[in-house]
């Protein structure tokens, strides 16, 4: 897919959003929306679909919602909150060890820069994008499962690992562009450009799609 058809392709996404039933546009949460709740659902939702993590991180959050109260918690009363998503025990472990070191390492305070994110064990380039455009509103993509999988499937990349459609995306989009990006593909990877059985028939920028689509198995989130 060339330039010319991926500006397209993404107008014409953006138009047929607000028509998705998609998990990820889920805007109603039972918890409040802070830099440390929205860093600790990054990390709920590794290897585990929205609507999951979403449950999981209002339980969770209901106990606390602060790094402070966060640590008072045992690693069993934490799982006992999150045991609904994937790897469940060292993601626990995980919460504990961000929260100890934001308190220790940052004043308590999520940090709102990519280097200081990567030095918090536990999150990584695509969550450290995830947390600065959701918590901060920079103009960063992050760059997921779906993400990766769709751009390579219509062309436009061809990369390995998100990690490298990450690294290519940041030199290939404006900072407008990215903008609300990872959300609109998301949700366009749940309800029609799916890991299995794509439904192409569906698609309003099948005729922008370069790629014959296989069907192919991923892991979701």
């Amino acid at each position: 897919m060339k330039r010319k058809a991926f500006d397209e392709a993404i107008a014409i996404l953006r138009r047929e959003y607000p028509k998705w039933d998609a998990p990820a546009k889920k805007s109603a949460y039972g918890y409040r929306r802070t830099p440390f709740t929205i860093a600790i659902s990054v990390t709920l939702s590794f290897r585990t679909k929205d609507e999951v993590t979403q449950a999981a991180g209002e339980r969770l959050f209901a106990l606390a919602d602060t790094p402070e109260k966060m640590v008072t918690l045992s690693p069993e009363t934490i799982e006992k909150a999150i045991y609904s998503v994937g790897f469940y025990r060292k993601k626990a472990r995980t919460i504990l060890d961000i929260s100890h070191y934001l308190l220790e390492d940052c004043g308590g305070e999520v940090p709102d820069t990519e280097a200081e994110l990567l030095k918090i064990k536990g999150i990584g380039p695509k969550a450290a994008a995830i947390i600065l455009e959701r918590a901060f509103g920079q103009n960063v993509v992050a760059v997921d499962v779906h993400v990766h999988r769709i751009l390579n499937r219509w062309g436009f990349l061809d990369t390995r690992t998100p990690e490298e459609s990450y690294e290519r995306l940041k030199t290939l989009l404006s900072d407008e562009e990215k903008r609300g990006l990872n959300r609109l593909l998301v949700a366009f990877g749940q309800v029609l450009c799916k890991p299995v059985k794509p439904l192409c028939d569906e698609c309003p920028i099948a005729h922008l799609c370069e790629r014959t689509l296989e069907p192919i198995s991923r892991p979701t989130e």
